[in-house]
């Protein structure tokens, strides 16, 4: 039997090759489409077209259930000595604590079962579940993996960009005065950068003259790794919006110690709240 296995209570923005090599168990959030259930086509191209057909209603997301947790585990369980579950913030969702619940479900087999709160979503997510993977590959011992983990954590950053406001509040999330403000300020080119922090999803700065997604982005990332030497690894993640991703990878990728490690479609945790167009930058540098 092997030592450590891996789940996630979502894709993390990680590569299909990344999961599949590395024997990663998503777990599922549920996903209410309401509206949007019988029209196809991934969650970006459902609120694009459910939209023009007046659709009303946003998608709603909510932790998975205890039985996909317990099924999942104990598939895990049969197969690793432990196991590790990355799970989304516990600020902005309730799987950590069903994670836990599941954990304790199972009585002492539950007692082989790590569950690591990520604090992040996105892309962020997938970076910390890859520094685990590279610690689980360098035959690290699980307590020091913990540890490095709650280092990693301190030097792990999400910010992202919308390209409109009212896929912030369609799913209930937020209250609905405030993205009616936003949309006026979208009207005047004033853009808000979003970030993660203290566990839950927070303006970050406003920009003005915000003609693009990715630059402003860009003008952040700067800002906050001026000066950083060690390696920066990235993901970046999009709602459907190629240009503007391959636009933020080109102004990232000027810096020598930038390591691009994804760039990959949004996943519909967080993409299902940000809606269409939606650019998400997330970085990571090892500095312990």
């Amino acid at each position: 039997m092997q030592k450590i296995g891996l789940t996630i209570d979502s894709s993390g923005d990680l590569s299909k090759n990344f999961i599949k090599e590395n024997d990663i168990d998503i777990i599922d959030f549920h996903i209410d489409l309401g509206e949007l259930e019988s029209i196809e086509g991934h969650i970006f191209e459902k609120q694009r077209e459910g939209e023009k057909l007046g659709k009303k209603g946003g998608v709603k997301t909510s932790q998975p259930s205890l039985q996909k947790y317990l099924t999942t585990f104990k598939k895990k369980l049969s197969e690793y000595e432990k196991v590790i579950h990355l799970s989304f913030s516990s600020g902005a969702s309730g799987a950590y604590n069903a994670a836990i619940q599941a954990q304790k479900f199972l009585g002492k087999e539950g007692e082989r079962i790590i569950i690591l709160d990520s604090e992040t979503g996105s892309g962020a997510q997938g970076l910390l579940m890859m520094e685990i993977v590279k610690d689980i590959k360098n035959n690290l011992q699980l307590d020091k993996i913990i540890e490095r983990f709650s280092k990693h954590i301190k030097n792990n950053f999400l910010i992202f960009a919308y390209d409109d406001p009212k896929w912030l509040f369609a799913g209930g999330r937020m209250p609905r005065i405030l993205p009616y403000g936003l949309q006026k300020m979208k009207q005047m080119k004033i853009g808000v950068i979003m970030c993660v922090k203290d566990k839950r999803i927070r303006p970050y700065s406003i920009k003005r003259n915000f003609f693009d997604l990715a630059t402003p982005l860009f003008e952040e990332f700067e800002k906050k790794t001026n000066g950083i030497k060690e390696k920066i690894s990235v993901i970046i993640s999009h709602g459907d919006n190629p240009e503007q991703a391959n636009k933020l990878k080109s102004l990232i990728g000027s810096k020598n110690n930038v390591e691009i490690k994804n760039i990959d479609l949004l996943d519909i945790v967080l993409g299902a709240h940000t809606g269409p167009n939606t650019i998400v930058l997330s970085w990571q540098y090892e500095n312990i």
